[in-house]
């Protein structure tokens, strides 16, 4: 099975680059190469990287990554530890970015089902952008059915 749901990609420079990484065997998450990509990991932790989205979504104002340096599929192979430093940074960004509102989304398992777009399990913190006046809803899509 691939690394990357190519179905799942936002723009034509993401599936480029999904493709681009799939054929290389680089999982951009895992630690040994997450530094290569263009968005810098802001903070780490004993289990966690902290990072802006490359490929924000549509409509978001804030797009923020959190990802376990562990290469996993689904929550549950988070230990207790991790679980709790996930809520403290997720706590520790709410405040540094003084949000009163926000969504957090997590996709866990197989994404050709959930609809993500890569298997390193990874939380997506996230902001409308309700300052532009054109401002649509950030859309996710949590479920799909693989065409392949």
């Amino acid at each position: 099975m691939s690394l990357y749901n190519l179905e799942a990609f936002r723009s034509q420079d993401h599936r480029d680059e999904m493709v681009r990484l799939d054929k290389a065997g680089i999982c951009i998450f895992c630690p040994e190469h997450i530094h290569q990509d263009e968005e810098k990991v802001e903070e780490e932790t004993a289990n966690w990287m902290v990072k802006k989205n490359r490929y924000p979504r549509e409509g978001s104002k804030i797009s923020l990554l959190f990802i376990p340096k562990k290469h996993i599929k689904t929550i549950s192979e988070l230990d207790k530890q991790a679980m709790n430093q996930l809520l403290a940074l997720v706590s520790k960004y709410e405040k540094k970015y003084k949000l009163d509102s926000y969504a957090i989304v997590i996709r866990s398992g197989d994404m050709r089902y959930n609809g993500g777009s890569m298997e390193h399990l990874h939380v997506h913190l996230v902001v409308g952008d309700t300052d532009d006046p054109n401002h649509e809803p950030v859309r996710y899509k949590l479920s799909s059915r693989p065409t392949n």
